[in-house]
């Protein structure tokens, strides 16, 4: 019997040995997972159990965003740091590569939870920094990159701080079409324009007529500086917004805010002007009245910038839901946002706690065709503007003229159930808006998110999205009739001639969005931020969605860029002179 005990005691020590011999993970494995744009696919290399490398195998992510937020993770990874944040301003991206280096993980055999954890990283001492230079922009996006430029030009030394980890701001994701009247397209294609034609269009929302004069009068030759000087490549196609008299608008090449940030970075390189991302600016110095730098926010502690001036081009506060609704009480959750993560009014803030004023906070635009998920601006949906595209809700029904007020328009989608819409054209209008291959990406994001369908019908349309078939059919066939007879009986939309009846047909769901934020810091003709009795608050200046005054209620598309352009070479001009 005890010979018996000994030998299964021997066993089951024998077992457990083997247990605890099971060999280690070595070798690579693929993760994969669903970013913003397509999948993410990585290889993750394993020693004795430990991640050794990650490398990106394949990413369709936007080059500028999503993109340097992945390579940022895996340097992170590459450096033995397992506590993984999201990268503020490419969420979707930073989620889909964690989500990704967990798949390697779970099928390398080891438990991604115990690896993927907030660890703990080590107390680090709090220290001030403090630097000394001329001018500081506070913001890298357009209107920040452009005037730390001119700053720099104007001998200068220039530094740049940007909150985020990536420069660019609402410029990067935007179209960036440029508003300039009397342009070279427009003199090729023999288009009569005027200053004073432009001037009137944008007067018409009610905006500041001496900031106007400036903009319209200068308009042209930023676009030109713009060619010539940080050689963005204009295409030989102007577009033709809502509200401009004329087609008057140069169109980036790519159709991207990407042209203009990538060859405004690769010029503030070559100038040798420095931006630090990751630091958050978060109050103003002053010294007798006077601005005389910035505080920031770093890993490490704090950073001092000690200027001679200040330029503020942190953007609007698009993407601050609080200050959204504290000024338009119409801008609920209901509405989301095309804006840049970035975009929350810090100058704005940071200026309104030395005195500045401000002016039109309450003007805010929207944009009606967003993604139903991110907010993001949705250019497939330009087909509503260009080959033309009706909207129906959830009961198949027209509910608001198709070309009414971005604001009309988004609060009548608001009002609907579920607070969507649902835009639909067909294969027509499709070729003539070249949606195709310009927005081929996107559109395919959309068709794999069953945000967008492509049908051969209208009842497989309407099983698609679980619209009120019958009322559908019997919307579209009353459009088509009154579009056939030159008068739409229901809404009065201002341009027809298109119909929904050649197959295949499409379908994209939407909701709005906040767009732009028309109101922000006041500031003369020459950039500087005024108090609220009028007066200059010295050694502080201001270009871009940071300000208000320019558009009034209503900022027409393709102004904001001409805006953060000539106010941004004002702007980093004067700074420049500031002794």
């Amino acid at each position: 019997m005890k010979k018996l005990f000994r030998v299964l005691s021997f066993l089951l020590v024998f077992v457990l040995f083997l247990t605890s011999c099971k060999s280690a993970v070595n070798g690579t494995y693929e993760g994969k997972a669903r970013g913003h744009n397509g999948d993410i696919v990585i290889d993750v290399s394993f020693e004795n159990n430990k991640i050794k490398k990650v490398s990106l195998k394949e990413s369709v992510e936007t080059e500028d965003v999503g993109k340097l937020a992945i390579e940022k993770l895996i340097e992170k990874v590459n450096s033995g740091d397992f506590n993984l944040d999201e990268v503020t301003g490419a969420t979707y991206s930073s989620k889909a590569f964690i989500n990704a280096l967990a798949d390697a993980i779970n099928k390398s055999g080891l438990d991604y939870k115990k690896i993927l954890k907030n660890n703990p990283t080590m107390n680090e001492k709090f220290e001030t920094k403090e630097m000394n230079v001329d001018v500081v922009v506070v913001g890298s996006g357009g209107a920040g990159l452009i005037a730390a430029i001119k700053a720099k030009q104007a001998g200068a030394n220039v530094v740049i701080l940007e909150k985020l980890p990536l420069i660019g701001g609402n410029t990067l994701i935007s179209g960036a079409e440029y508003a300039a009247p009397m342009n070279w397209l427009q003199e090729k294609e023999n288009i009569k324009d005027s200053i004073d034609l432009f001037k009137k269009d944008v007067e018409k929302a009610g905006g500041d007529k001496e900031l106007i004069d400036v903009l319209a009068n200068n308009a042209l030759d930023g676009a030109k500086w713009l060619r010539d000087d940080i050689k963005v490549e204009w295409t030989d196609e102007l577009m033709f917004f809502g509200g401009h008299s004329v087609k008057r608008s140069l169109i980036p090449k790519g159709q991207s805010g990407k042209e203009l940030i990538n060859k405004l970075h690769a010029k503030a390189e070559e100038l040798g002007i420095e931006i630090l991302t990751e630091t958050n600016a978060f109050e103003l110095i002053t010294k007798d009245n006077e601005v005389t730098g910035v505080k920031a926010k770093i890993k490490t502690g704090e950073l001092i910038v000690n200027a001679k001036s200040v330029v503020l081009t942190t953007g609007g506060f698009g993407a601050n839901k609080k200050m959204l609704y504290d000024n338009d009480k119409e801008v609920d959750d209901k509405i989301l946002s095309t804006n840049s993560a970035g975009s929350t009014g810090d100058g704005i803030k940071m200026a309104q706690a030395i005195g500045a004023d401000v002016v039109d906070l309450d003007k805010i635009q929207l944009y009606p065709v967003c993604d139903v998920e991110t907010g993001k601006l949705l250019y497939t949906g330009d087909t509503r503007l260009v080959g033309g595209a009706i909207l129906v809700n959830k009961e198949g029904k027209r509910f608001v003229e198709e070309l009414g007020t971005r604001r009309e328009i988004s609060m009548g989608i608001k009002a609907q159930t579920d607070s969507v819409a649902y835009q639909i054209w067909d294969e027509e209008s499709m070729k003539k808006s070249n949606i195709l291959p310009t927005h081929e990406v996107e559109y395919n994001n959309l068709i794999e998110g069953k945000k967008l369908c492509k049908v051969n019908s209208i009842d497989e349309m309407a099983d698609f999205f679980g619209i009120d078939k019958e009322n559908l059919k019997a919307t579209i066939n009353k459009f088509n009739e009154d579009s056939k007879n030159g008068k739409d009986t229901l809404f009065n939309l201002r341009r027809l001639g298109f119909k929904v009846d050649k197959a295949p047909f499409y379908c994209l769901k939407a909701v709005p969005a906040v767009h732009h934020t028309m109101g922000g810091l006041k500031i003369n003709k020459d950039a500087n931020v005024l108090d609220k009795n009028g007066n200059i608050i010295k050694g502080l200046y201001a270009a871009g969605e940071t300000t208000g005054g320019i558009h009034g209620n209503n900022r027409l598309g393709s102004v904001s860029i001409t805006d953060i352009t000539v106010f941004g070479i004002i702007a980093g001009t004067n700074a420049a002179k500031t002794k």
